[in-house]
């Protein structure tokens, strides 16, 4: 089955599934599946686990993240933040925790704790305002990642379509070095059917399974006088069928939504935690699904 016929037979599904809708469906060629519609297409597919990005260190952190009933967290860190209950990711998230803050060493010690199995690597190294790292210091540094022995993540870069991934991953089957699973960011329009087209397209360019550690709605031509466009209501949509849709992958292992405050101008209306650091709406809809 090519891309096109997978994806228009995976979006579809959902709403045959559910007889109930939202009242108001936001604009667009599908109507809206209520939660427990969604839920129970879910249920019957194959289960990525659902993740929590979240980098607090304190009580707070740890209600939030166990009120989204997530199966797994990781807090762009090396070291457990607040719990390992849900399961905690440890990630080297750029050269400079890997050569100066013993990134590894944090991995290692706490790993009687963890338990953990795999190992996420360098947050947007081609990004100059994140790990901003070269491919070739990439591919220098890989083989101390690898000598951990666990599951490793590919580098996250901004777009499955980056340059910047692409020679990564030619340079490392060249240099015969191990990358277990990829892993993705993706910001944009509440377009199910385009996102679920990048988690497919970076599955099939590099053959590999799929961890989305990283998405949401976002609006980067918002500002403070201008927020987003996005309502609440479409990314509700949104996230509904983006995660029914990931769990009918098979190539899908997990998934985080990434959430700012609800004031931030891109992105306040996919925030799944209010001021006060309850869940909003969204946020409850994310722990039901």
């Amino acid at each position: 089955m090519d891309r096109r016929t997978f994806l228009t037979a995976m979006l579809a599904a959902p709403a045959a599934a559910g007889a109930s809708f939202a009242a108001t469906p936001p604009p667009g060629p599908v109507p809206a599946p209520s939660a427990p519609s969604l839920a129970r297409t879910a249920i019957s597919a194959p289960r990525a686990l659902k993740g929590a990005a979240h980098g607090g260190d304190d009580a707070l952190a740890l209600r939030q993240i166990r009120s989204l009933n997530a199966n797994w967290y990781y807090s762009w860190g090396s070291a457990y933040t607040v719990t390992t209950n849900p399961a905690f990711v440890p990630m080297v998230w750029s050269a400079n925790a890997l050569l100066r803050k013993d990134a590894l060493g944090d991995v290692a010690r706490q790993l009687p704790q963890t338990r953990t199995r795999h190992l996420l690597a360098f947050n947007e190294p081609d990004h100059p305002g994140q790990a901003s790292m070269s491919v070739d210091e990439a591919i220098r540094l890989w083989p101390h990642l690898q000598s951990t022995g666990l599951r490793l993540g590919s580098p996250a870069t901004v777009g499955v379509r980056s340059p910047w991934l692409d020679q990564f991953m030619a340079r490392a089957r060249k240099a015969n070095l191990r990358v277990d699973f990829m892993t993705m960011h993706s910001y944009g329009s509440p377009n199910p059917e385009s996102f679920l087209a990048k988690v497919w397209y970076l599955h099939h360019r590099y053959g590999r399974p799929v961890w989305v550690t990283e998405f949401a709605v976002a609006d980067w031509s918002a500002t403070p006088a201008h927020p987003s466009k996005y309502t609440t209501r479409e990314i509700a949509y949104f996230m509904q069928v983006a995660v029914a849709g990931m769990r009918v992958m098979p190539f899908v292992e997990r998934f985080a939504w990434k959430s700012r405050e609800p004031s931030d101008p891109a992105m306040g209306p996919s925030a799944l935690y209010k001021t006060n650091g309850q869940l909003t709406s969204l946020g409850r809809l994310y722990a039901s699904l």
